[in-house]
């Protein structure tokens, strides 16, 4: 927290038209998240001295949950008359603005303005950085899974299913948190604040993601083409979680599975022969439908 302090003081006494907070589009593409967000957008703001532009872009939601934004300054909703995806809407707004960095952020995370300076601090220090973010922890203070991670692999992936593996998968929550900023190879994608030049140079978001491993897909391509991932352990992030999906987990748990299908075929590594790839196709079906029972029960 000291940190956070530090980075305030001293940035108070630039000019207006020069603060960090001024270079950043708040990015969220809401679908029914209630009140959550409402507390999103009021968060970042803060006490509204320093707020950031926000761009809201709604998937057609009927909750009413847009409709609060309404007497907020500096915020600007965009309804399609249909949902578009979280891909889509995120592409869709960055097309739109024109600041350098975006903070693509789900409905039900906060984030405060402070937290949010340092993650501009970092990301400015740090030219070759395409994204930065922070740690995400669930709203009873424990570190989500994906708050800390490696980019999936099919070895990775079969590690995750081991408890003896488990330090070579691809979720890091487990062990330790770093004691300084780095590099990384993946973050949560709740939270991203994004260099917009970087965002846009590698074609943004992939809109053939049904839902989830989107992100992980961004990275992946942020990386190959040069731009770093970094991680600000000091940054929290608080993140409710499924707020926008629990109305529909069954259609959530299919699209997961689809979405890991296609970050698989897309980032083949190492190459994949022809009945590798079929084993691993009948084992994504087949945990779909052993998860199917477990939504089932969600929903009810």
């Amino acid at each position: 927290m000291a940190a956070l302090a530090g980075s305030f003081v001293s940035l108070a006494a630039l000019p207006a038209a020069k603060r960090p907070i001024d270079r950043v589009t708040v990015v969220i593409v809401n679908y029914n998240s209630g009140a959550w967000l409402l507390r999103c957008v009021r968060t970042l703001r803060g006490n509204g001295s320093e707020s950031p532009a926000v761009e809201v872009i709604d998937n057609d939601s009927d909750d009413g949950s847009s409709e609060r934004l309404a007497d907020l300054p500096g915020v600007r909703v965009r309804r399609s008359p249909r949902n578009l995806g979280f891909a889509r809407g995120v592409n869709t707004a960055a097309r739109a603005v024109q600041t350098e960095f975006l903070l693509v952020i789900n409905p039900d995370c906060l984030l405060v303005p402070e937290a949010l300076k340092v993650l501009i601090a970092d990301i400015d220090a740090h030219p070759d950085a395409g994204l930065v973010s922070g740690r995400v922890f669930d709203m009873s203070g424990n570190e989500q899974r994906g708050s800390r991670r490696r980019l999936p692999t099919r070895r990775r992936l079969l590690e995750e299913l081991l408890p003896w593996r488990r330090r070579t998968g691809v979720d890091l929550t487990h062990l330790p948190a770093p004691d300084k900023a780095g590099e990384v190879e993946a973050v949560s994608g709740a939270c991203m604040l994004l260099r917009r030049r970087a965002f846009l140079e590698v074609g943004g978001l992939d809109k053939h993601y049904p839902m989830h491993f989107e992100d992980l897909d961004l990275m992946a391509r942020l990386s190959a083409a040069g731009w770093s991932i970094r991680l600000l352990p000091d940054v929290i992030v608080s993140h409710a979680g499924g707020v926008s999906s629990r109305s529909r987990p069954l259609r959530v748990m299919w699209n997961k599975h689809r979405g890991l299908w296609r970050y698989l075929n897309q980032h083949p590594e190492p190459p994949w022969p022809w009945w590798s790839r079929a084993l691993w196709w009948l084992g994504i079906q087949v945990h779909a439908v052993l998860m199917t029972p477990v939504a089932l029960w969600r929903r009810r």
